[in-house]
This record gives structure tokens, sequence and C-alpha cells, in this order.
């Protein structure tokens, strides 16, 4: 079993290896398969992965550790470690003996989407298979996952919706094995382009029941963090990659103005007194969301272990923690790539990539500017408008 502390040494070592390949990876639209494999044998896709599998059970600050340091060398790299992260604690609420099939190895990884775009029919009693058509979007890592899930809505033999038993139309995730899967070609975006997040679809694919897990979320393994809330150990990995790609831009503004002089100007950026305060707005915007999202994602895993009851208070800023963190994030690389002038707006240069990947993590729903909207609902003690909590 690969230790938290050990997958973050791995990452930091992975990392370093990225940093001139970033650019390769964002014009050719996915991560190459030597990176594929160090990333597996990181440890990293383990890191939520319960330890009655092999994996870590880290903690917050290892796992937000680990996704930063991939991201603010690759933000391509850092989501699809995300992604892996997030959707390999899934294995914690998936039958047992089916979460043993699907990560039979921490290194096994994963990715997909839970809109309900798919379609499950069951093919016999509560233990058959459920034949499952769909076509999903946003399937990071499509390129190199073992297992795509897609969220699907259950219906019957005539296609009308099931009802669970409070009248709600009936929906669960189902893990899909990548050689059933066809991709289609639809990822061509401006941020994350290495992520290869292409639309993937199966049709009349028969999948075991034991691959699937309901929307209630009930765990099985015995380690505290599956008190957590699920969505919880979702938002915290991605809004790491933010955080990872605003820590980059800091490091590339730095650099550059060790040696750039503006047209026309006499000082070096480093001298010049705007540069020196957008700076420090972009390293104090980083830090204080990093230290928000650890205090509440931490607070969580001690209330888990102490058995406490987690409250729609404590889920809802739990996203607000990972919805201000990505957006603080976009603020301290906007604030980089607008002090380092023209020299951002080239290609080569990587502040443009980051600006780019930051913009495009800040698109994701869970991590979008309606997440404010939604936790102030909350806060005013109003229903939430989302499940996303």
């Amino acid at each position: 079993m690969t230790t938290g502390a050990e997958a973050v040494a791995a990452a930091r070592a992975l990392a370093a290896t990225l940093v001139d390949r970033s650019a390769a990876i964002d014009a050719d639209g996915r991560i190459p398969d030597d990176v594929v494999a160090d990333l597996r044998a990181s440890g990293v896709a383990g890191l939520w992965l319960p330890a009655e599998l092999g994996g870590s059970e880290a903690s917050p600050d290892e796992v937000v550790d680990a996704i930063a340091m991939l991201a603010a060398a690759d933000g391509s790299t850092g989501w699809c470690a995300a992604v892996s992260v997030g959707t390999s604690a899934l294995a914690a609420y998936l039958p047992e003996d089916g979460a043993r099939e699907i990560f039979a190895s921490p290194s096994v990884l994963t990715g997909g989407s839970f809109n309900p775009a798919g379609r499950a029919t069951a093919t016999g009693g509560p233990t058959a298979d459920i034949r499952v058509t769909g076509r999903w979007g946003f399937g990071s890592g499509s390129a190199h996952n073992d297992w795509m899930c897609g969220a699907c809505l259950m219906v019957d033999e005539t296609g009308a919706l099931v009802a669970d038993a409070g009248g709600r139309p009936e929906a669960l995730v189902a893990f899909l094995p990548s050689h059933s899967v066809t991709v289609a070609d639809t990822w061509h975006t401006s941020g994350l382009r290495g992520t290869g997040s292409h639309d993937f679809s199966v049709e009349a694919l028969d999948v075991p029941r034991r691959h699937t897990l309901g929307f209630d979320f009930t765990p099985w393994p015995a380690g505290p963090m599956w008190r957590m809330p699920p969505m919880s150990l979702f938002f915290g990995p991605f809004a790491a990659v933010a955080l990872g790609l605003a820590r980059g831009a800091i490091d590339d503004l730095v650099e550059l103005a060790q040696t750039k002089t503006p047209y026309r100007s006499t000082r070096r950026l480093a001298d010049r007194d705007v540069v020196q305060s957008m700076v420090a707005r972009a390293e104090a915007a980083t830090r204080s969301a990093r230290a928000f999202l650890l205090e509440t994602i931490g607070g969580l895993a001690a209330g888990a272990a102490a058995g406490d009851p987690v409250t729609l208070h404590d889920r809802a800023i739990s996203r607000l923690a990972a919805t201000h963190a990505t957006h603080a994030a976009m603020t301290a690389v906007d604030l980089c790539f607008e002090a380092a002038g023209s020299s951002a707006l080239f290609l080569e240069h990587p502040l443009q990539r980051r600006h780019r990947d930051v913009h495009a993590v800040g698109q994701h729903v869970a991590l979008a500017f309606s997440g404010y909207e939604t936790v102030g609902r909350v806060l005013f003690g109003l229903e939430p408008d989302t499940a996303l909590l």
C-alpha cells in the first residue's frame, strides 16, 4: 500500500518531469502513455481509495498537495489525476464484490460523468444485469482510463421512468469498462485541452448490478472518511487543480519579472511597484484560499473520525470553500497574466496556458460561480437549488 506521504513525494517527482512537456500535452490533446504509466505508479489515483482495496485513505492536505503539484506543472495532468481520485472514492459505495473487481489494483484510473444522460433497464431480478444506453460529455482521461462511469435514470421496457420509494426518478451510476465504450472526438476547447474530455457512449451494454451504485451513497468500508459527504470527496481535488495553476502562474511571473524590462521602461518588472503589488495579491489569494479549503475538508475529516453528524450547513461550506478556492485562483492567475504584459500572449509562454486552464476549471458545474448562490440559499435557511452538496 502506498501511503499518502509517498504519493505526495511521487507526485512531486512526476511534476518535475512535466514542466517541459506541458505545451506538447496541450497541443496533442492527451496525456502521453509514459506519463500515464508514471501516474499509475505514483499512487496518486489511490489517495482516496478504501484501505480495504489497497488505497491510502490519505489526509485532505496530502490529496490537495499532490494534485496541486501536478497541476502546477501541467493543468491537464492535474485535472485527470483529480478526476481519478474523486471517482476512485466511489469504490466505497459500490457493492463490495464489484468494487474489488473494478479496483483490483490501486493503479486503476477512472473517470466519468454524474450527469444522468444514460438510461438503464433491469434485465432480471434485483441482482441481475442492467442494460445501459447513453452518451455522456466531459469524459476526462477517456484516452487512458480503465473504467468510465456514467449516471443513468432507470426506465422500464416501455422507456418510462422508474420511481424510487420516495417517488423520485430512480438513478444510478454504472461503471463501464473502457474497452466497451465508444469515444467521440468532441473535446476542442480553449483550456484543459490535454485532458481528452471527449464524449463517450455505450449502446445496450449489459452491466452487472455489482458494478453500479445508487445515489444514496451507502458505504461498506470501515474507515471514518466514508462518513464524510461524498460530494466533498470531489470538491477538494478539483479545487486543488485551480490552486496548483495559480501557484504555477505566480512562479512564472516571478521568473519573468527578473529579466523582463517592458518597452519604453528603464525598470525590470520586478522593480515596478504595481507588479510587486499584483504578485503579492496573487500570493495572498492563493494561500488564503488553500487554507480555507483545508480547514473545511480537514474539519469534515476530523468530524467523521469523531463520529459527528454532518449537517447541511457543513456540506454547503464544503462547496463554498471549493468554489472560493477556484475563483481566488482565477483571480491570482489573471493578476499574473496581466502583470506579464504581452509576453503572456504567446503560445510558448506557460502563463497563457495556465490562464486558459484555470478558466476552464472555473466552468465546471461543481466549481462555477453559481455555487455561491447555492451556498447563500443555505445560509439564509432556504432549500438548496442543487444536489451538488
